[in-house]
C-alpha cells in the first residue's frame, strides 16, 4: 500500500473545528475527502467477516467472480488488519 500524507495543519482543523468530540463517522468523511475517496474506514469486524465469506465460498460461489478470489491477498489484509 502506497502511503498518503496528509498535512498536521489538516489533522489540527479537524481537531479545532470539532465542538465537543470527533466521532468515527466524522473521521472517516474527513479522511475520504482529504484523500480524493483513496482510503476509507471500514468497522474491523465488517472486514474480517467479508474475508470468512470469501475464504468459505472460494471455489463454490458464483456470486464473486473467480478472478477476483484468486487475485486477492487474503493473508495480506489479515495482516492489515
Amino acid at each position: 500500500m502506497k502511503p498518503h500524507f496528509i498535512p498536521r495543519s489538516e489533522i489540527l482543523n479537524l481537531y479545532i473545528s470539532a465542538l465537543k468530540d470527533i466521532s468515527t463517522h466524522t473521521i472517516s468523511e474527513w479522511l475520504k475527502s482529504r484523500t480524493n475517496d483513496q482510503f476509507i474506514i471500514i468497522e474491523r469486524a465488517f472486514v474480517l467477516d467479508v474475508i470468512a465469506y470469501i475464504e468459505l465460498n472460494k471455489y463454490s460461489d458464483g456470486f464473486l467472480g473467480r478472478n477476483i478470489k484468486e487475485r486477492w491477498n487474503l493473508k495480506l489484509i489479515k495482516s492489515y488488519i
